[in-house]
C-alpha cells in the first residue's frame, strides 16, 4: 500500500466514526447478542475489517458485512418519490420518516430512523445497505477521481 492509499483509507476510517448502523439480523456468530440492534460506530479500521460499534451497554467488534448503514440521503429521497402513488401506505410513511431524520437529524434522530428501518423490513432495500457495499463504492469513487 502506498502513502496515498494509506491516507485514503485513514480518511475513510474517520468518515465512519459516528455513523449509525444496525447489526444484521441473521448474523451467524454473535457473541455479544447484538443481532438486529442499533449502535454507533466508534472506531473503524477498514484495512483490517474491524468496525467497533458502541451500544448503550457495551462496544462490539464487527466486520463491515455484518452491519447495515443508511443509503445516501438523495438515494433515499429518490426511492421515496417512487412510492408517491400511495402516500397512505405504511411503507411510504415509514420511509418518509427515515428520509427526514437522516437528512436533517442529529445522531439521536438517526438512531430513531435506523430503528424505523430495522422494524419495517419492507423499506429496508429503499433506505439501508450493507456497510461493506458502501465502503467499496466510496473507495471506488475515490480512485476514480
Amino acid at each position: 500500500m502506498n502513502d496515498l492509499d494509506f491516507f485514503k483509507m485513514f480518511g475513510a476510517n474517520d468518515k465512519l466514526r459516528g455513523e449509525v448502523v444496525f447489526v444484521h439480523p441473521e448474523l451467524f456468530a454473535d457473541p455479544l447478542g447484538k443481532r438486529n440492534q442499533v449502535g454507533v460506530i466508534s472506531e473503524a479500521d477498514i484495512a483490517l475489517d474491524n468496525i467497533y460499534v458502541d451500544f448503550r451497554d457495551k462496544v462490539g467488534l464487527f466486520s463491515a458485512d455484518a452491519l447495515f448503514t443508511f443509503l445516501p440521503s438523495d438515494q433515499i429521497q429518490d426511492n421515496l418519490v417512487n412510492l408517491l402513488q400511495d402516500k397512505t401506505s405504511g411503507e411510504f410513511k415509514a420511509l418518509r420518516s427515515v428520509e427526514l431524520l437522516v437528512r436533517y437529524g442529529d445522531v439521536t434522530e438517526k438512531i430513531k430512523a435506523m430503528q424505523t428501518a430495522r422494524d419495517h423490513p419492507a423499506i429496508q432495500n429503499l433506505c439501508v445497505e450493507i456497510l461493506k457495499d458502501q465502503i467499496s463504492r466510496d473507495i471506488s469513487n475515490q480512485y476514480g477521481r
